[in-house]
């Protein structure tokens, strides 16, 4: 019903501008030519209001101890393709700043600023993968990714309440939740129903004082937030409208040669989470029915060795998933690696496993391990490297600021580094194995 209900409400959609590059089977072509295309490049995500960088500016952002980028511009473009030798960039589009109010209708500021991006990028020869990118669910519960307002409409009853977690989650030791706001109702009751509340309230800005904190994307509010979205149709459908909204404002932006359905998953459903994928995909082919879709598990990991895909088949998916998988020709398995399993050659086998099961193509989106990134390269895999610049200014070491003063939000992660120590084509075997270092 969900897809007949998408299908009828995008119906009569414009006729998009043909993809220079997408997946055919199990590669990515040059659509032109019809010779396989390594995708390589960086990442450009801003993890908070204004969501986007803008296009203007004359120089390149470089990374320092303290620096904060707002642009992505001509410079940075020329220094992507030309400088590094790369032809990617997989661009954050979040939903909290497509679509901030509840409805079907896209904030036009995000709107136009995600076109500018394209045609920059169209300009210099440089491929788009959109991923609706986010950490540990949505703002409502310390995270972001999902808007606020769909955590509302999932669990209302949880909003501004102290977080708890459900079994099996406090079981499992490296996913408990640890708050100094313990069950502080006046505390965790600070900014309830802000937008921003994961950076005003001081129990969510304690949670996030370092790197990705994994417990809070495993809290009742946060998986009841995934929940609203695989199990109830309406939630099925806004996470379809954003994308067929998304597909319809880049139709004409034929950089835009891909879309990654959503960074990291914090679900163990994995049935319902591949529907939601197939759901999306309608949405998205209506607009533009070349679009490369990338589909993903949980968290983003190549987590299902070969062996247990073998005895165990699809792990649960449906015969009808398992046709759309195995029938379409348009589809990518997007997968990051952070240390697991071990040797990253042995992610890139199990993905290879599952390409030829299923007759897709994949792309390693996130990693910051130039041995993974070899691994990948070796067997002609595309590939993006987190992260290319540091888009945020509300962490503590990079100012404190708070919205609207700030750019960006830091507090699920940062990284320092140095943009010039990257995988590039001249790189060294004696490089440092690990790009950037949170």
């Amino acid at each position: 019903m969900l897809y007949a209900l998408v299908a009828l409400a995008l119906a009569g959609a414009a006729a998009s501008t043909p993809r220079a590059v997408r997946v055919q089977g199990t590669r990515w072509i040059n659509v032109s030519s019809g010779e396989q295309v390594m995708l390589k490049g960086p990442n450009v995500v801003v993890k908070g209001p204004p969501w986007l960088p803008r296009v203007e500016g004359t120089t390149v952002c470089h990374d320092t101890s303290t620096a904060t980028c707002y642009t992505f511009n001509e410079a940075d473009a020329r220094h992507i393709k030309e400088t590094m030798g790369y032809n990617l960039v997989r661009l954050g589009v979040a939903w909290p700043g497509a679509q901030p109010d509840n409805g079907t209708s896209f904030d036009p500021t995000f709107i136009a600023n995600l076109q500018a991006i394209l045609r920059l990028c169209e300009a210099h020869g440089i491929s788009v993968i959109l991923d609706m990118h986010g950490d540990m669910v949505s703002t409502a519960n310390c995270g972001w990714g999902m808007p606020a307002w769909l955590a509302k409409l999932a669990r209302p009853e949880l909003i501004g309440k102290p977080l708890t977690q459900d079994l099996p989650y406090r079981w499992i030791s490296s996913l408990t939740l640890h708050s100094a706001c313990g069950d502080n109702e006046t505390a965790w009751a600070q900014h309830a129903g802000d937008p921003n509340y994961n950076l005003l309230n001081e129990c969510c800005v304690g949670l996030n004082a370092g790197a990705n904190n994994n417990a809070v994307g495993f809290t009742t509010l946060a998986q009841g937030t995934m929940d609203y979205m695989l199990y109830d149709d309406a939630g099925k459908a806004a996470f379809a409208n954003f994308w067929g909204g998304i597909a319809a404002a880049v139709a004409d932006y034929p950089a835009a040669i891909g879309v990654e359905l959503m960074n990291e998953p914090m679900t163990i459903h994995r049935p319902q989470y591949f529907e939601l994928w197939r759901a999306a995909d309608t949405a998205i082919r209506a607009h533009v029915p070349d679009m490369s879709v990338g589909v993903m598990d949980i968290g983003e990991g190549a987590v299902f060795p070969s062996w247990v895909m073998a005895i165990a088949g699809d792990l649960g998916l449906s015969s009808a998933t398992t046709q759309w998988l195995t029938s379409s020709q348009h589809l990518f398995y997007a997968w990051h690696w952070y240390g697991n399993p071990s040797d990253p050659r042995d992610a890139v086998a199990e993905v290879q496993t599952l390409m030829s099961k299923w007759g897709v193509a994949s792309m390693l989106t996130e990693t910051m391990s130039c041995t993974a990134i070899r691994a990948a390269e070796a067997v002609n895999m595309s590939w993006s490297y987190w992260h290319y610049s540091r888009y945020c200014d509300t962490a503590p070491a990079f100012g404190s600021k708070l919205p609207p003063n700030s750019f960006g939000a830091c507090i699920l992660g940062w990284d320092g580094g140095d943009s010039s120590k990257s995988c590039s084509p001249t790189a060294s075997a004696s490089e440092v194995d690990v790009i950037y270092k949170p």
